[in-house]
């Protein structure tokens, strides 16, 4: 069952990492992971499996046994190859519960435009405090 959470997120919004506590067997998979507080572009929302159990067959081989529904969140920022463990092509991706969206404060990003501030400042006065 895909919780209500998972519904805020779409393509292009600004979200921030929550979660960047990753299983050890994630290091060996991905190229680049989110850290905790850093803000991200979400780039497609797409069904996926999260939780995975693995086990050895008998020559040695890592299989995929078991895995949970999950909404897999693709970040602008980050690229990353596809699940070596799918018959189907699909870059691995984030659960969609590691993010929160960013919360702007319409009047902070007001104030600092007026006063000529760059991009980057204007971003940082959106950051969750």
């Amino acid at each position: 069952m895909v919780k209500p959470t998972h519904l805020m997120f779409s393509t292009g919004q600004k979200v921030v990492c929550i979660n960047d506590q990753f299983e050890p067997w994630v290091y060996d998979l991905y190229r680049a992971l989110p850290k905790k507080d850093k803000v991200y572009t979400v780039r497609a929302i797409a069904p996926g499996r999260s939780q995975p159990k693995f086990s050895l067959d008998d020559d040695a081989n890592l299989q995929l046994t078991d895995a949970e529904f999950d909404i897999l969140l693709l970040l602008q920022e980050l690229k990353n190859p596809d699940d070596p463990h799918s018959s189907v092509k699909q870059e691995l991706g984030f659960r969609s519960e590691r993010f929160a969206p960013l919360e702007e404060d319409e009047e902070e990003v007001e104030a600092y435009a007026e006063d000529g501030a760059t991009e980057e400042e204007e971003e940082l006065a959106t950051l969750p405090r």
